[in-house]
């Protein structure tokens, strides 16, 4: 994929985090639906997160492109794991709140490695970043 189309899927993401996190506030109660469009994000930053992780260790994208587009990745993420850990939710959907908060933070923590990650450590982290996104399919 080219620089443009996965610039343009970042800043979809982007731009979809701050309309769910305009939504529900920094934390607050979250409804199923929320909390499900939430788990949605989590799972598409660290599926982005791996294939730019994928295709940077292979050489397909520049050092530069990278180090931003997954600082973009990672400021999303960061505003979710916020958003998730300071939530509540009814009882019978705390298990998936715990679940999808500890995913987000591992995301964000991983796409924050990534920008400047080996060529080891970003295959490493593509399969982590994965392993996150199936974690929530």
């Amino acid at each position: 994929m080219s620089a443009p189309n996965h610039t343009s899927r970042a800043l979809a993401v982007v731009v979809g985090i701050g309309l769910l996190a305009a939504g529900c506030g920094s934390g607050g109660t979250l409804s199923e639906k929320a909390l499900t469009q939430e788990s949605s994000t989590v799972q598409s930053l660290a599926a982005e997160g791996a294939m730019l992780a994928r295709d940077s260790a292979a050489g397909k994208t520049t050092s530069v492109f990278t180090r931003v587009h997954s600082e973009y990745l990672q400021k999303a993420a960061s505003k979710s794991a916020t958003t998730l850990q300071s939530a509540t939710t009814t009882p019978a959907l705390r298990p998936k709140l715990k679940r999808t908060a500890r995913v987000a933070a591992r995301v964000n923590s991983e796409l924050e490695q990534l920008g400047h990650a080996s060529t080891s450590e970003q295959q490493r982290l593509a399969r982590e970043l994965e392993r996150n996104a199936k974690a929530l399919a």
